[in-house]
């Protein structure tokens, strides 16, 4: 899988663990207004 993507490309399927142990898959929300925050931490 390439990992190279351009602006305004559609972002790649993925999923997550959300905090209750769902699965939750970003082809859910196809066709549905969203925002995904992704936050990098420094770690020392």
């Amino acid at each position: 899988m390439s990992t190279d993507l351009e602006v305004g490309s559609p972002a790649p399927d993925f999923s997550l663990t959300a905090n209750d142990g769902r699965q939750i898959g970003l082809a859910e929300y196809k066709g549905k207004s969203h925002i995904v925050l992704f936050f990098v931490r420094e770690y020392n």
